[in-house]
């Protein structure tokens, strides 16, 4: 069992009070399938059509509730039980939480554990086994599914309630890197934001829906005379289907109305309480009484559900009316929490095991309840019951029998509906089920209660990267309740900041917060100092040094000792200040002593921040194993107490994607980077920034040009929505200058040159405190690219004048990292003059350099004219065995030779429209029966680009399977 599995085994009635301010706990009754009834009518076309996904990417089932969805999916998992090809089930069923990426991530990595597709061996020292939703881990999770055996349905039920963009995002990428043995089901009441005419017309869609799910005649007949054991001639049946439309839930309801059992003695007028069975016994209809029901079956749905649910109602005793009504509100519904919120004291526990430990005691007490008596009952008569859980202990209603209801109740008892809520609530709370409580108060509207529970639940939710759910919880609440509660201001702050929300909804918080007018013109002694160490943060990335300084100091004296989190932030500040102010040894023994404490006080968000900061320390000074050993310890402290990794663990990860880059170890970067991307997605917009400039790097040295240009916008993109600071902005401008450079581009990166004045004097005074450090701290950055520049150029004389002083200061100042790449760039500026001497004289400083962090890439991406130095310093001795090992590297870049022999030219093909080397590497990998999937692993590709050389093959060889493209490619000698 793997520690994820391990850790979330229990459903929510198994959970003990968190032991960590960082437990997350998971739901397992949203992972099973709903266990289908025997008298369920089977529907064959409708499987026949389900069994056809197994040939496409995505099965979209979408109608309007009471379509039977879920049922029909429940029916199709029995049906291929026993059916050819096997499949194993993923199921997860969606509810509103399900917008905070990280729960949404954390079930589907459950559900795909089920199937044999968890993360237990991740690769690299960190084993993820959690699952955060993005493009980060989605990859690793696609892998695992592809070496399964058998095909893999992953069903998403009630997929309607997504809102989140992100979790969009998750699903697209999935569905366009699917491999051929897996197929996502989504039920829905809407169609997702998926590029679904795309999918259509790729014939890689099955779609159902309203008319496809509708019963036809001979379906309604079998429901209701068989299933429900009603005895309606076929023209009523025929009627009820005609008024209805097929509609699934109408016609369950009409059922009920008239009665299960039919044949029961008929029940004498009103007279007095109803005595016996309630549910499913009704009085017996004439032929006339039942033609007249019928014929009252018109009008819109909203007439029929109203209509039926009073027949409902009314079908049952007073107690079980009273049951359905109270009972409601509750989105899951287990007895002791019915017995709650209906004032009832539940029975004897009976014989059997039982939990004595924990606050969730009440839940795991075997009892036999009035109100699991009623349950138990409800879900045998089938009232719209669905059990969540094999031992049915947690129901849900049916989601439109639920709202009506709750309609019902809000019209007969509305004053009960607050009390209900309330008693949830409270219930929720004192079984650790935190999260629910907030949601129950919020339903309530009790915004006092709601907002004291979420400025408990703040910090912690805030620690567990849980942003986009306190945001939830703080937009519902009035602007007054958050402004009474500055420690909740602050937390807002803290969340819309590391949400990448615009700078003044930030300010707007510190400004409730501060109690102030103005926090930007205030000074900084008079700040709250909870405002201090959130604005020391700020200062500090828009290059603010000094104010970052008094900041973070003011709020360390003000601020308690048990305040983990905003003392930590003051402390990183304080510590990255020293740096920035060019003390080194005392701001890197600050941050470690940062790091430490973080760590001892639970503050695992800033343990993991210094830590980063301390690898990227090791980093600049050249030193690329020690900094991996920092990365790994950071990803093994943004592991919670059950094993979980948390979603800043992302930020380390991308650091790992840049070593293994760096080490030209291509398959480790990929890994590191899209679990990285997929977690700092939610947690830090600056890192989403980062991880796209390294994957942008990643994909033009594969080849992908295009691909690289798409990562490059996309880092754009956040820099322009993180509008704190410029600083990302003019990192960002001089990566796209740097890849415009290498895909000869040289005309737009001059552009961008001379619009940034990297040689003009700017006059002293001409630019703010903030503007000169911001210029200082990249400009070394932007000359080795205008160095690139210069060289691309054929002006070597010009760049040599700014590398070779800056390589040197560079060196002297501890940057090993740019001393490297600016000897590098001055090798090949001599080398471009046809100053041999001058090239082994900078080649060797970088080698001497490069060596003890054994650097690849630096030198490999500058291509053959740099391999042509290398080889003359080996010729000379100049670091002969590191020399040797980095042109082995450059042999191995291009790509593989044919195994079947050497490669065909293009030109020499006998097509009109030739294949390109690349279309040749994967035709060539195709003849080997490599699936889509390898043959990216292979070329170091996406999937979805080897599809699209696929397409182009088929189309220049004009053929439409596989093995006629490896046929007609050998008939024409190109295999």
């Amino acid at each position: 069992m793997s520690l994820m599995q391990d850790t979330l085994k229990a459903s929510v009635n198994d959970i003990q009070p968190a032991g960590s301010s960082l437990d997350m706990p998971l739901l397992t009754t949203k992972l099973y399938a709903p266990p289908i009834r025997p008298e369920l009518v089977f529907r064959a076309r409708l499987m026949q059509q389900l069994d056809a996904g197994l040939h496409s990417r995505l099965v979209l089932i979408s109608a309007p509730a009471g379509f039977g969805k879920t049922t029909l999916l429940s029916e199709w998992i029995h049906h291929r039980q026993d059916a050819v090809p096997p499949v194993r089930v993923a199921w997860l069923s969606i509810d509103d939480n399900d917008n905070d990426p990280v729960r949404f991530l954390a079930y589907l990595v459950t559900a795909l554990e089920a199937v044999g597709a968890g993360l237990e061996e991740a690769p690299g020292p960190w084993h993820s086994i959690e699952g955060a939703v993005l493009e980060a881990l989605l990859t690793e999770l696609l892998n695992r599914v592809s070496v399964l055996p058998e095909h893999v349905l992953l069903i998403i039920d009630d997929y309607h309630l997504i809102t989140a963009d992100t979790v969009h995002q998750a699903l697209s990428f999935m569905v366009n890197h699917l491999p051929d043995t897996m197929h996502i089901v989504l039920a829905t009441r809407a169609d997702p934001p998926l590029q679904l005419s795309r999918l259509r017309a790729r014939g890689q869609l099955i779609e159902l829906r309203q008319n496809d799910l509708r019963f036809s005649a001979e379906e309604a007949a079998a429901f209701l005379n068989n299933a429900m054991s009603l005895s309606l001639s076929a023209k009523d049946v025929a009627a009820l289907e005609r008024r209805t439309e097929g509609w699934i839930a109408g016609l369950q309801m009409a059922a009920l109305a008239l009665g299960s059992q039919h044949g029961q003695p008929e029940r004498p007028a009103r007279q007095g309480p109803r005595v016996g069975p309630d549910i499913g016994q009704a009085t017996r209809r004439s032929s006339a009484e039942l033609a007249a029901f019928v014929k009252a079956f018109t009008g819109s749905h909203r007439f029929i559900l109203d209509y039926l649910v009073e027949e409902v109602l009314e079908q049952q005793s007073q107690e079980l009316q009273h049951f359905l009504l109270q009972t409601s509100i509750l989105e899951r519904m287990t007895a002791p929490l019915c017995d709650h919120i209906l004032a009832e004291a539940p029975a004897e526990p009976t014989s059997g095991p039982q939990r004595s430990s924990g606050a969730a005691t009440s839940v795991l007490v075997q009892t036999q309840s009035r109100s699991q008596q009623r349950l138990e009952r409800l879900e045998s008569a089938n009232l719209f019951i669905v059990p969540l859980d094999a031992e049915r202990r947690w129901y849900r209603y049916h989601r439109l029998f639920s709202d009506l209801l709750r309609k019902r109740l809000q019209q007969v008892q509305p004053e009960q509906v607050p009390v209900l809520y309330e008693r949830a609530s409270h219930w929720c709370e004192q079984n650790g089920l935190q999260a629910e409580a907030i949601d129950y108060a919020l339903w309530q509207d009790d915004m006092v209660r709601a907002a004291n529970l979420i400025q408990e639940a703040a910090e912690e939710t805030l620690m567990r990267s849980e942003v986009a759910t306190l945001l939830r919880w703080v937009d519902r609440l009035p602007d007054k309740e958050v402004r009474a509660r500055p420690s909740l201001c602050t937390w807002h702050a803290w969340a819309l900041l590391l949400s990448g929300r615009p700078w003044e909804e930030v300010q707007a918080q510190l400004v409730q917060t501060a109690c102030a007018p103005d926090t930007d013109s205030t000074p900084a002694t008079q700040l709250p100092a909870e405002v201090s160490a959130i604005r020391s943060y700020v200062a500090l990335i828009q290059g603010d040094v000094g104010q970052a300084t008094e900041l973070a100091r003011h709020a360390l004296v003000k601020l308690p000792e048990d305040d983990r989190l905003l003392r930590g932030i003051a402390q990183w500040s304080l510590g990255m200040s020293t740096l920035a102010e060019g003390d080194a040894p005392a701001g890197e023994e600050a941050l470690a002593e940062t790091a430490r404490l973080s760590q001892e006080s639970g503050n695992v968000m800033v343990a993991v921040m210094v830590r980063c900061n301390l690898a990227e320390l090791h980093i600049k000074k050249g030193q690329l194993r020690q900094a991996r050993r920092v990365y790994q310890q950071a990803v093994q402290t943004a592991i919670d107490g059950k094993g979980q990794p948390l979603p800043i663990a992302g930020q380390a990860l991308v650091g790992l994607a840049t070593l293994a880059y760096q080490w030209n170890e291509f398959d480790q970067t990929l890994d590191y980077l899209n679990d990285g991307l997929s977690r700092t997605g939610i947690w830090s917009t600056g890192q989403q920034i980062e991880g796209n400039i390294v994957l942008s790097r990643v994909l033009q040295a594969m080849g992908d040009e295009e691909g690289a240009r798409q990562a490059v916008d996309k880092a754009r993109r956040y820099a322009k929505q993180f509008d704190v600071t410029n600083l990302d902005d003019i990192a960002v401008e001089w990566q796209q200058a740097r890849l415009w450079l290498a895909q000869g581009n040289l005309e737009a990166a001059r552009r961008w040159a001379d619009g940034r004045q990297l040689n003009a004097d700017i006059p002293e005074g001409t630019l703010s405190e903030s503007e000169a450090f911001l210029r200082s701290h990249m400009l070394k950055y932007e000359q080795i690219v205008l160095g690139r520049l210069l060289v691309a150029e054929g002006k070597s004389g010009e760049a040599l004048a700014i590398l070779k002083p800056l390589a040197q200061r560079m060196e002297d100042r501890g940057r090993h990292d740019l001393a490297i790449e600016g000897y590098v760039l001055t090798a090949l500026a001599c080398h471009a003059n046809s100053d041999r001497d001058g090239a082994l004289d900078a080649i060797g400083r970088a080698l001497a350099l490069a060596e003890p962090g054994g650097y690849v890439r630096v030198f490999v991406d500058e291509g053959p004219s740099m391999a042509a130095i290398l080889k003359q310093a080996a010729s000379q001795g100049v670091m002969v065995p590191y020399a040797s090992q980095l042109l082995a590297a450059f042999d191995t870049d291009s790509s593989a030779p044919s195994p079947a022999g050497a490669r065909a030219e293009p030109g020499a093909q006998p097509l009109v429209d030739p294949l390109s080397e690349r279309e040749l590497d994967v035709l060539r990998l195709l003849a080997t029966g490599m699936s889509n999937p390898d043959i990216a692993d292979e070329l170091y590709i996406a999937v979805s680009t080897v599809r699209s050389h696929l397409k182009s093959i088929y189309s220049k060889l004009n053929v439409h399977k596989r093995w006629d493209a490896v046929q007609r490619a050998e008939e024409l000698g190109l295999l």
